[in-house]
């Protein structure tokens, strides 16, 4: 924990509070760097004679975040309630919660899973529950994210969740309790049943586990290779890319390095203290685009270098820089740069991403603008509405021309859509409609992966 403690006396009224001289004085005293007596004189001068009562809090936090802009570093932030919230969740994969996935429907919100063994479970939630209320407060009308937000809080804390379930209605008192997120996931290839694509959406606390429990999962399917997707990876906790990759390379090969500002390297290699005497040898390639970054390059970069293991996809990201998170009491975290990383052949990445060894780009259905409206209607215009066509025709339903206008062939289209998923047939496209085409798509995509098949192809040749 960092404290920063300044002991200063009063100011008189109509003058300044603190001279620059006399807050070098009182730095020196307090052992605090020199170079910030200017801070602490405009601190002081601030606070004592401003002519309204400010928050020292609020000016507190805003000379951190000043510091830290002038880094010019979009990695080093100052954190602060939920997005250090979000930051910790991230990391450890979990959250405060009470097990249950929402889905939403045609003018409602209702429970779409329910996980074993958690507080819903317990409680009685049924899937197909409509959702009603949180904690008292109406939410049948609110997104899926803003529902979840607020079943999701402290772990321990209590959670009162309505719902309806046919003509009667019910309210569940849950205690919300730690959520474990997959972060890996594993099947076998539809194209070839011997080869076990694992993706790993993140790196973060339980990672490794999950991924040693998929491997050992996929072979006992008969698995006799793998394909890694790193693909759409922010990246997440150092240590686990170093235990990955620590388990596809050799003992005492190098799987990275760390360099700090003065140039001292640390390197990092391979053996039982980071893989726990876990290896995968079978034959393997990575996917990887420009969304794969940090330790999801950590891992890249090893098995590329270590095991010449081919690279599928696009250029990835390029973020070679490690970052420390340190708090700053509570509810604050500083997550600062700290240091380079490099390749276990010395490369730093840094804004040049690694080049795959067989290019493939996504199908242009991948690349289609999301859309940010709830409802599409005849005699609209503009991107949404371009974006709506798009995936009319990618999934070929109807005579669409991508137009940005929403025409009487669009309208026609999603009337066709509606009818033939039992949505109602309309021919505006509401927030239902508009889920299930998006789902329609992604679910095309998965199934017409090119890069998949190429990565098969490789560990198949």
């Amino acid at each position: 924990m960092l404290i920063f403690v300044v002991a200063l006396g009063g100011g008189a009224a109509g003058g300044y509070a603190l001279s620059y001289q006399q807050a070098q004085q009182s730095v020196l005293k307090t052992g605090v760097p020199k170079a910030l007596a200017p801070v602490v004189s405009a601190y002081e001068t601030v606070t004592n004679n401003y002519y309204k009562k400010v928050n020292t809090t609020k000016l507190t936090d805003g000379a951190i975040k000043g510091m830290l802009g002038t880094l010019d570093d979009p990695y080093s932030v100052y954190l602060q309630n939920n997005d250090k919230t979000d930051l910790d969740d991230t990391i450890s994969a979990s959250f405060g919660g009470i097990g249950a996935t929402i889905q939403q429907n045609h003018d409602s919100l209702s429970i779409a899973s329910i996980l074993p063994g958690t507080p819903a479970k317990k409680a009685g939630m049924q899937v197909g529950d409509v959702l009603l209320k949180v904690d008292g407060k109406d939410v049948a009308k609110k997104t899926v994210t803003q529902a979840v937000d607020k079943i999701r809080g402290k772990i321990g804390t209590t959670v009162a969740v309505t719902v309806k379930r046919g003509n009667k209605q019910a309210t569940f008192s849950m205690k919300r309790k730690k959520i474990t997120v997959d972060t890996v996931t594993g099947k076998l290839a539809p194209e070839n049943k011997q080869v076990g694509v694992i993706t790993i959406s993140t790196f973060s606390e339980p990672t490794v586990k999950q991924f040693k429990a998929t491997v050992k999962k996929l072979r006992k399917e008969g698995a006799k290779s793998f394909v890694l997707d790193l693909r759409q990876n922010p990246g997440g906790m150092m240590t686990a890319a170093l235990s990955i990759s620590s388990m596809f390379s050799k003992n005492g090969q190098t799987v990275m390095q760390i360099e700090d500002r003065n140039g001292a390297k640390e390197v990092y290699k391979a053996g039982k203290k980071l893989d726990g005497g876990f290896k995968i040898t079978e034959k393997t390639a990575v996917l990887i685009d420009g969304n794969s970054a940090s330790a999801s390059e950590i891992t890249a970069a090893a098995l590329h270098q270590n095991r010449n293991i081919p690279l599928v996809g696009e250029k990835s990201f390029g973020k070679g820089t490690v970052q420390n998170v340190g708090e700053m009491g509570s509810n604050k975290e500083l997550k600062l740069t700290v240091a380079k990383w490099l390749t276990p052949n010395g490369t730093w990445i840094n804004h040049k991403g690694l080049t795959p060894d067989v290019k493939v780009d996504y199908p242009a259905a991948a690349k289609i603008t999301l859309i940010n409206a709830t409802q599409l209607k005849p005699g609209d215009k503009g991107s949404d509405v371009k974006s709506l066509q798009q995936m009319l025709t990618a999934l070929k339903i109807g005579t669409v021309n991508v137009n940005s206008q929403y025409d009487d062939a669009t309208q026609a289209a999603v009337k066709s859509f509606q009818q033939a998923n039992k949505l109602d047939a309309t021919g505006t496209a509401d927030q239902e409609t508009l889920a299930a085409l998006a789902q329609k798509l992604s679910d095309q995509l998965t199934k017409d992966d090119p890069m998949v098949k190429a990565a098969v192809q490789e560990v198949t040749k």
